[in-house]
């Protein structure tokens, strides 16, 4: 059995600088950064995030622990976003089952777990965001219950010979 314990302060040290270079892979991977300045954005996200760290209001960190044998499987972070309206509730930045632990229902069981302290907090709804190359994830989701809410898709833009001649006409003109 799982058990979201509060991450301290050298558990979000290690999750920081990992994550900082997680992120910043996904979102360049994703096509929303460039490779040049991913780092720096990523560090900004964070820090925009959790200005205060661990004390940052609204925002909760947690090291998933089995506690049948007794080692940390992963960790997941929450915040409560209150915009007073319908996208005010929890959301899930980030949350991850180690490598040598996936496939074991630790995903399955961290969110419910994680469903039962947003209870206890009052909340009514929890969201997140997946990038879509995530297919596992997006699978777990799915399966406990996650429904899309919305998509955005994009597609990589290459001249082709014919648009090029035509813009260089254009310009001509």
């Amino acid at each position: 059995m799982i058990e979201l314990v509060p991450m301290n302060e050298k558990e979000l040290a290690d999750y920081i600088k990992t994550s900082v270079q997680n992120y910043a892979n996904e979102k360049v991977k994703s096509g929303n950064w460039d490779r040049s300045d991913a780092i720096e954005r990523s560090k900004k996200e964070f820090d925009k995030l959790l200005p205060d760290g661990l004390n940052t209001r609204g925002q909760y960190l947690f090291t998933v622990k089995d506690r049948t044998a007794n080692k940390n499987v992963g960790m997941i972070w929450v915040g409560i976003r209150d915009y007073g309206d319908e996208v005010s509730g929890a959301w899930i930045w980030d949350f991850l089952i180690n490598d040598e632990e996936r496939r074991k229902g630790y995903g399955t069981e961290t969110l419910s777990a994680l469903e039962r302290v947003l209870v206890n907090l009052g909340q009514k709804r929890v969201s997140l965001h997946v990038f879509g190359h995530n297919g596992a994830a997006i699978d777990l989701y799915k399966k406990v219950g996650y429904e899309v809410t919305n998509i955005v898709m994009s597609k990589d833009l290459k001249l082709n010979q014919n648009t090029q001649r035509m813009e260089e006409n254009k310009d001509k003109k």
